[in-house]
């Protein structure tokens, strides 16, 4: 749904929020509002000027308040600014903003740090071009091409973030300029193209970069507090992605990497230092044990398909339910009877094969000489067996919530075949 269009509005580029990324309350007058929701139920309202960011430049929207009124997106019409609140703000009112500032300043410290370590790769020694970025939730990557068809070393990228790290510690001021660009005269490549007119701002890093950005920074590189790589994927058949975080990401990644640490240490019995060969011990144990459990389950279906062998002979149906059979296990049994041509040469029997704890259910097997045979099995099974689901012919295969109906299934499938 389109806004009221009044041209009352300072222009993105030289909004209050791209002046100031400091200020976190303002005032300023609403110059119109839709007059219903749109279909996701949001009003799409205009303001004079705003100290929430509109999405762009690759960095995400702020939120905040209009009075007390939630802002859930901010977002850029060409130069407009439209706000989307759930509830209708009233116009000509003059309205105090807030800004979430927590969301702001982590867009600052991550922006911002993208900008200094693309500066910084760009450069000699490395000359490693970004070619694109992500601000992501929780952590964040620039994607870098080739130089000369090689990608950044685990050295070089240790060896920049050093760097990058050292520039922090010196507090280089940030520069805003802006220039008006009404007669789009020196527009940059990278403006959108919906960006037409108004004011083109250039974020520079003290004698180290300038590039056009429409977003919200840093005043120092200090402000940052520190930078972290993560770790590199190949991406395109060329580039690299290189994941970082910047600023509070960084501790609270260091704090949720600590408390994990804690947790292992306890349950491997070890140091972070012997988490991995603790680790591949285990796993090695774990699949020889698993080799092993698979061939005993193989020697226990043997057995057990006697058994059905017997009862299918004598009553022309089996029912087999074990508490620690999984869908494997009861694959082998119908494997062994199909082997044994029991249902070939006991026209119309059935045979029911079950597994899972009875409270919790499990998988189900029904194999039957005929279509018609399963068909009516299930049907029992269907009215005695909560939440059982499944499909097929010849051979039904499903899963039902809870066993805990089972005793009086069997009861009514022995009654079907005995009184045949």
């Amino acid at each position: 749904m389109s806004p009221v269009q009044i041209p009352d509005q300072i222009p993105v580029g030289a909004l209050a929020c791209q002046k100031d990324t400091f200020l976190k309350t303002a005032t300023t007058k609403c110059i119109g509002c839709s007059a219903k929701p749109d279909k996701k139920g949001f009003y799409e309202v205009l303001l004079h000027d705003t100290i929430l960011f509109p999405e762009g430049g690759g960095q995400p929207n702020d939120t905040g308040f209009i009075d007390d009124i939630k802002v859930h997106n901010v977002q850029r019409r060409g130069l407009q600014h439209i706000h989307f609140t759930k509830e209708p703000v009233t116009v000509d009112k003059e309205v105090t903003l807030k800004v979430d500032w927590e969301r702001r300043f982590d867009h600052v410290q991550q922006h911002t740090g993208q900008h200094l370590l693309s500066a910084v790769l760009e450069q000699e020694p490395y000359k490693f071009e970004t070619v694109g970025w992500n601000l992501g939730d929780k952590i964040s990557y620039v994607e870098l091409a080739p130089n000369n068809g090689s990608l950044p070393t685990a050295d070089q990228i240790s060896h920049a973030e050093d760097a990058i790290n050292t520039l922090i510690c010196s507090g280089v001021p940030i520069l805003t300029h802006e220039e008006n660009n009404a007669a789009d005269d020196n527009r940059p490549d990278s403006l959108p193209s919906d960006y037409r007119g108004g004011v083109i701002r250039t974020i520079e890093i003290q004698g180290l970069d300038r590039n056009p950005c429409c977003g919200t920074h840093a005043s120092n590189l200090a402000q940052l507090q520190s930078i972290k790589f993560l770790h590199t994927e190949k991406i395109r058949g060329n580039n690299m992605r290189l994941y970082f975080v910047v600023g509070r990401r960084v501790l609270d990644l260091l704090d949720a990497s600590y408390t994990t640490c804690k947790s292992l240490t306890g349950l491997l019995s070890c140091g972070p230092e012997s988490f991995v060969p603790q680790i591949t011990r285990l796993q090695t144990l774990q699949r020889a044990q698993a080799k092993t459990i698979k061939r005993l389950m193989a020697e226990l279906a043997g057995h057990a398909v006697t058994t059905l062998v017997q009862d299918v002979k004598d009553n022309r149906y089996a029912m087999v339910h074990r508490e620690d059979a999984d869908m494997d296990y009861l694959v082998l049994l119908a494997n062994g009877a199909k082997e044994q041509k029991l249902l070939e040469e006991n026209p119309g029997a059935v045979i029911i094969l079950a597994g899972g704890d009875p409270s919790a259910g499990g998988p189900i097997i029904v194999l039957g000489s005929d279509d018609d045979s399963v068909k009516k099995a299930t049907q029992i099974l269907t009215v005695h067996l909560d939440g059982l689901k499944g499909g097929g012919k010849g051979r039904w295969q499903g899963k039902c919530k809870t066993w805990k109906g089972w005793d009086s299934a069997q009861a009514a499938i022995k009654e079907v075949y005995t009184s045949q």
